[in-house]
């Protein structure tokens, strides 16, 4: 990238677009609305750039009084952020974060840095610079640090991503007839951030990176609950506790839904990879050990459809939950598509000693007429520990 991007946020009123105008100056391509009083000029983000400047300011829209309006200012940022999480948008990622506060204020308000925690949320590791705008008085300076270094070391997920505190005065302000406040700490608070930049775009990548598997972890996550109830469903005919491979269908699709959530494209060795995984679930390995535990399993009192409905959701959901985690280390490039013997090795395990286990807990804890979605939640409880 050219260029880097710093996210301008911070309350209505505060500053910003007289913050933007002082930094980027007259060359600015677009030049940011300033307005007074309590409603915000922003009413959407906006990019401004100087092509003299390595990095361009994305205006918010303000937080303002009142829960639609903050929820519409944070949902903006939300938006933008996870646009640019995608492939091609890597010119709209967040490097830096300019937290905006009132130097005219006396208070930093918790709820100010939770709307800053939460619209930001997918930028955790992007270091942040809180700007004091309207810094006027010298002597209040200093307290108004202590008091955003207060408010962050209140929030310890943000403490060691605050870089810096620097005061401003974006444009010349009259005090009183003949004295007034020159502008100040807009040099300052531009080579600071040319300085972070590096260090912005390296945080950037990895918090896309973290976002993006937190993402396709959810999205498996997903597919395996559905399949695991398609997979009960299956089961909850009578059926021989042997006869895995009636659920091949069923893994089938969860394993390619699965493989193509984390980017697995179609090739012979991903379809040998695939192949195994669903091998594994239908060789009846897990179905002919169980039939012989469950022998051993004192005070097992339920209906056959229940019990097998109960081990075919739990064949199927361990299968899913394996091949998100085989996949995750593929994307991550832990793993390739030629460790077959990894792979297979790693999901009989889960298939047989700790899969039993699970599924003794897990008979005892469902009900006799459990129906299907009760097995499936008490599946999801008991597996997902």
């Amino acid at each position: 990238m050219d260029k880097g991007n710093v996210l301008v946020i911070g309350n209505s009123g505060v500053g910003k677009s007289t913050l933007i105008n002082a930094v980027l100056g007259e060359n600015a391509e677009k030049k940011a609305i300033t307005g007074r009083g309590i409603s915000g000029t922003t009413t959407k983000l906006e990019i401004y750039e100087n092509k003299d400047i390595s990095f361009r300011l994305i205006d918010t829209i303000g937080f303002e009084p009142g829960l639609l309006k903050e929820m519409k200012a944070v949902n903006a940022v939300k938006k933008w952020s996870k646009d640019a999480t995608k492939e091609g948008q890597e010119d709209s990622r967040i490097n830096i974060i300019w937290f905006c506060v009132d130097g005219t204020s006396s208070k930093l308000f918790k709820k100010t840095i939770d709307s800053l925690m939460n619209a930001t949320s997918i930028w955790k590791n992007v270091p942040i610079v809180v700007v004091i705008t309207k810094s006027y008085s010298e002597p209040e300076r200093e307290e108004n640090k202590k008091m955003v270094r207060a408010a962050f070391a209140a929030k310890k997920k943000f403490t060691n991503r605050l870089n810096d505190i620097i005061p401003v005065v974006a444009a010349p302000y009259v005090i009183r007839e003949g004295i007034y406040a020159p502008p100040e700490g807009i040099t300052e608070l531009i080579e600071l951030t040319n300085n972070l930049l590096p260090e912005g775009f390296k945080a950037a990548d990895k918090d896309v990176k973290e976002y993006n598997i937190l993402r396709r972890r959810a999205l498996s996550h997903a597919v395996v609950s559905a399949a695991t109830l398609a997979g009960i469903a299956v089961g909850g005919v009578t059926l021989p506790l042997s006869d895995a491979a009636i659920l091949g269908p069923t893994e089938a699709l969860e394993i390619e839904s699965i493989a193509k959530i984390w980017g697995i494209k179609k090739s012979e060795k991903s379809k040998k990879m695939l192949d195994t995984i669903v091998e594994v679930g239908t060789l009846s390995l897990a179905g002919k050990t169980i039939a012989g535990a469950l022998k051993t399993i004192p005070g097992i009192n339920i209906g056959a459809a229940v019990v097998n409905a109960l081990i075919a959701g739990g064949i199927v959901f361990s299968l899913g939950e394996g091949a998100s985690y085989v996949f995750e280390q593929i994307y991550m490039g832990n793993k390739t598509l030629s460790d077959i013997d990894w792979v297979r090795k790693l999901l009989e395990e889960k298939l047989t000693k700790s899969f039993i286990e699970k599924i003794t807990e897990a008979l005892k804890d469902v009900s006799e007429n459990a129906d299907k979605k009760q097995i499936l939640e008490t599946i999801l409880k008991v597996f997902s520990k």
